[in-house]
């Protein structure tokens, strides 16, 4: 008879754990509390696009296993020419030399400090954040005569776009753990279109063969033997299954929420459900009529290699009412995207408590009342781009996430490493690990080896990693 596991959540990681168990004659069940697979990638109508409102980035590695599935599926991937606008503090433009420049401040002064954390990791005090790096290198800089204050504010203020990258703000990032964010990079690949044919190429084989429970919510998972297995998982629908295997795909955010829910719960995976922090990333599209932020020669001509593909607002000063704690805003334009992926489309990135008092602000909204919520927070920021005209440049959509007021997402987006993390390396491995003597393992993005962290290519291969250790475990 076929072993029998039971995998929590149709997301990637849980996905690829079926498929592999399912190709070596393995009975699974996949349970899934929404009514739909795909987890945090999902997509949302927006005028006669199926956008992405989760996942829309695949970062680079070795052997990325993503990049792979783009190309069997034929899912176009994309490079951003890093074009950048920069508004700053007060609101104007920045000169577009001293935007690109302090870009490429940044990034060099990343990787300096990616190395710095791989390097002196253990020296390091848990409560030195990213910034404190960054504010040094600049320090040094300044003594050496080779940055000016007001280059400094700049990069200073870029630095900040670290978190539209993981989620919070770069003053809450520990350069202790810094290394493990080492999977982003600037030239990271970008989907135009959407991840839904690579999600239905990793899903053909669970869908095809495996149990799956949509719109079913796994209430305990306890370990107790007995002649129909190891493990008891019960339901919502009021079921009490019993299997030789268990694997817990649920976000780490729901985790926190949940994990009395797993019994037993070794002690340490506990302390490092507790300790992982968990980022809130969250989009906002906006479409205009045309894209009035290009010159008429660059839309004229369609012109890629000038098209503006970045903007940044650097700690904004004059929208008091509605953001006085300064939060950083930044977005990438669709416009910039090849056809037939052009559009007139400023993506929004927020992070940290800024999407916080976003999501907060338009839960339970729609149709104008939401959208005029949206308008007051963001008109301050597009209105200072080139080409701006009040009259001409009202938006025509919006599309806003809302991961934060999500239970199943655990009300938020993917793993990050805070200032007084002081163990983060082996937290992550101890939830990794799993409970294999117990029949309980964990899969999903916060479990990834530490250059997949908080990526779907780490989702996909920690579920990958745990089916070939059941498998393991039955060929011993």
């Amino acid at each position: 008879m076929a072993h029998r596991v039971c995998i929590i959540g149709a997301g990637i990681s849980g996905l690829r754990c079926a498929a592999v168990l399912l190709e070596n004659s393995f009975d699974v069940t996949i349970i899934e509390a929404r009514d739909r697979i795909g987890g945090r990638i999902t997509q949302e109508q927006m005028g006669s696009l199926d956008v992405d409102v989760g996942a829309n980035w695949v970062h680079k590695g070795d052997d990325n296993p993503i990049i792979k599935l783009a190309k069997e599926t034929d899912t176009a991937l994309h490079q951003w020419v890093e074009n950048t606008l920069m508004v700053d503090s007060e609101g104007n433009l920045v000169n577009e030399d001293q935007a690109n420049k302090a870009l490429s401040r940044v990034w060099r002064i990343f990787e300096k400090a990616i190395e710095f954390s791989a390097t002196n990791s253990e020296d390091v005090d848990s409560s030195t954040s990213l910034y404190d790096f960054f504010t040094e290198e600049c320090e040094k800089m300044i003594v050496g005569g080779n940055l000016s204050e007001y280059e400094r504010d700049l990069v200073l203020g870029m630095a900040e776009m670290w978190g539209a990258y993981v989620g919070d703000g770069v003053k809450r990032q520990s350069l202790k753990f810094f290394f493990l964010e080492d999977c982003i990079e600037s030239d990271d690949y970008f989907i135009p279109s959407n991840y839904k044919k690579i999600v239905a190429k990793i899903a053909e084989v669970p869908l095809a063969r495996a149990k799956l429970r949509l719109g079913t919510v796994m209430t305990s998972v306890e370990a107790i033997k007995n002649e129909q297995g190891r493990v008891c998982v019960s339901t919502s629908k009021g079921t009490n299954e019993f299997f030789d295997h268990v694997v817990i795909t649920t976000p780490l955010g729901w985790l926190k929420e949940n994990k009395d829910s797993i019994r037993p719960l070794a002690p340490r995976i506990s302390e490092a459900i507790d300790s992982i922090s968990y980022g809130r990333l969250e989009k906002v599209l906006i479409e205009f009529p045309f894209a009035f932020w290009e010159s008429p020669h660059t839309s004229a001509i369609q012109n890629l290699e000038n098209a503006i593909s970045f903007a940044h607002w650097l700690s904004p000063s004059y929208p008091l009412a509605t953001n006085p704690h300064n939060w950083r805003l930044e977005c990438v334009s669709f416009n910039a995207l090849p056809p037939p992926y052009k559009r007139n489309i400023l993506l929004f990135y927020t992070f940290g408590d800024c999407s916080t008092y976003i999501t907060t602000s338009i839960r339970g909204l729609g149709g104008v009342a939401r959208e005029e919520v949206l308008r007051k927070f963001f008109e301050p920021y597009y209105s200072r781009l080139p080409g701006y005209d009040v009259e001409r440049c009202l938006p025509v959509r919006w599309l806003a996430t809302e991961w934060g007021n999500d239970e199943w997402a655990g009300y938020g987006s993917y793993c990050n490493f805070q200032v007084g993390m002081r163990d983060a390396a082996r937290d992550v491995e101890a939830i990794r690990g799993g409970m294999p003597e117990e029949g309980i393992y964990f899969a999903g993005e916060h479990t990834a080896t530490f250059d997949g962290l908080g990526t779907v290519s780490g989702a996909y291969n920690s579920g990958e990693r745990v089916a070939n250790k059941i498998i393991e475990s039955f060929q011993v």
